[in-house]
Order: C-alpha cells, then sequence, then structure tokens
C-alpha cells in the first residue's frame, strides 16, 4: 500500500536527520518531492509505520501517516516525479 507522511517544518535538524534515517533505511520504495512530505510503500499499516516514526519525534512535532488510495492528480509535476509516483507499488 502507499502511505502518505507528512510532517510539520518545526521537525529540524538532529531530530530531522533521525526522522529522514528512519524513512530511508525502512522504505526503500519512496517518493520526496515536497519539503514536508514523503510517500512510501510497504506492507506496514499507518500504526506501524507512526510508531516507528515516534523515536524521532518529541511533543512539539506534527506528523500526519495516513494510507493513499491508487488513484492521484498533480499539477507542476515533472514527468520524472510522474513517473516515481507512477512506479510506486500500490502493495
Amino acid at each position: 500500500m502507499r502511505i502518505f507522511i507528512g510532517y510539520d517544518s518545526r521537525l529540524l535538524g538532529d531530530r530531522f536527520a533521525e526522522f529522514k534515517k528512519i524513512i530511508d533505511q525502512n522504505f526503500p520504495n519512496r517518493w520526496h518531492s515536497f519539503d514536508t512530505s514523503y510517500i512510501v510503500s510497504t506492507d506496514l499499516s499507518v500504526l506501524q509505520v507512526r510508531d516507528l516514526l515516534l523515536p524521532a519525534l518529541n511533543t512539539n512535532d506534527s506528523v500526519l501517516v495516513a494510507e493513499l488510495g491508487k488513484e492521484w492528480l498533480g499539477i507542476g509535476l515533472s514527468e520524472k516525479n510522474r513517473n516515481l509516483l507512477d512506479g510506486i507499488n500500490y502493495a
């Protein structure tokens, strides 16, 4: 399934580095073109993804983890980004 991960721009410095490290290590099939969001392909539930990210967060941070459907539309996305989004598995 595709999971959307959106995070608050207050997630900076060491916390963001840890957050990004967790995503990079656990989700090799991912899209990160916008500054504060990822779309990842995983068999994990949204709860499991959220729990995986918790060590990088503190009580001032905001994160949204949501399952996405199969259809998407965008404006202003490059061909490269459209191809990457099309290539993320719907597992």
